[in-house]
C-alpha cells in the first residue's frame, strides 16, 4: 500500500469513525485514558510455518470504565521481518465495542527477526501510542534454509566412501596378518579372499 493511500485510508476511517464517537459519547470524555495489550505482546512465531496470532487490547478511562469507540489504528513494517492482517495488508483501523477492546488476527511472514507494530489509540482529540513486539524465528536446534544448505555440502561421508574405507581398512589387515604368515599378500592359498570395492570378506574357494 503506498504512502497516500495509506493516508487516505486512514483519514477516511479516521473521519467516520470520530462521527461514531461522536453520536455515541453520552457525556464529556474524561481527561485521559489507559491502553492495555491484552493479547499478542512479546510472542516468538516459530518458522518456517508460523501460526495466526491474536491480538487484542482494552481502552479505558482514568476510572477504569471501557471506553467505546475509541478508533485503534494498527500499522505494521512493510519489510523485513512483519506480519499482515487477514486481508494481506499492514494497516487496519478499529473501533472498541462496548467493553472497551478491540481485536484483530496476525499472520506473521517467514523472514526471522524482530518487529514492532505500532498501534495509535485516539478518542475525541486525545490520543495515545505504543508498540506491539513481536519476533519470527526459528525453534532452537531447528535447521534454517543456510543450515541446511551447509550441512548438505559438508556433511558425513556418503554410504560409498565409507564402503570403500572398509574395504581398504580390511584389505590392509589382511595383508597384515599374511606378512606376519610369510604369506605374499596376494596369495588365495590361505584361504582368504577380498573382494574389492565392496568391502566383503568370504571364504577362498
Amino acid at each position: 500500500m503506498s504512502l497516500s493511500l495509506r493516508v487516505i485510508c486512514l483519514s477516511l476511517s479516521g473521519c467516520a469513525m470520530l462521527l461514531a464517537q461522536i453520536g455515541g459519547a453520552q457525556s464529556a470524555p474524561s481527561k485521559g485514558f489507559t491502553v492495555t495489550l491484552l493479547q499478542g505482546e512479546g510472542v516468538v512465531n516459530p518458522l518456517p510455518r508460523p501460526p495466526a496470532t491474536h491480538v487484542s487490547l482494552r481502552v479505558a478511562d482514568t476510572k477504569g470504565q471501557p471506553i467505546r469507540n475509541a478508533v485503534t489504528v494498527v500499522e505494521l513494517p512493510e519489510a523485513g521481518a512483519s506480519a499482515a492482517f487477514a486481508d494481506g495488508s499492514t494497516v487496519k483501523v478499529l473501533l472498541t465495542n462496548d467493553k472497551g477492546e478491540a481485536a484483530a488476527d496476525l499472520k506473521s511472514n517467514e523472514v526471522p527477526g524482530k518487529y514492532h507494530a505500532k498501534v495509535t489509540v485516539n478518542y475525541l482529540g486525545q490520543s495515545s501510542m505504543i508498540r506491539l513486539n513481536q519476533e519470527n524465528a526459528f525453534p532452537y536446534g531447528a535447521p534454517t534454509a543456510v543450515n541446511s544448505r551447509h550441512a548438505h555440502k559438508h556433511g558425513f561421508f556418503s554410504k560409498k566412501t565409507v564402503l570403500f574405507v572398509a574395504a581398504a581398512a580390511v584389505a590392509a589387515t589382511v595383508a597384515v596378518v599374511a606378512s606376519h604368515r610369510g604369506q605374499a599378500p596376494g596369495d588365495n592359498s590361505g584361504g582368504i579372499t577380498i573382494t574389492p570395492g565392496n568391502g566383503t570378506v568370504g571364504e577362498g574357494h
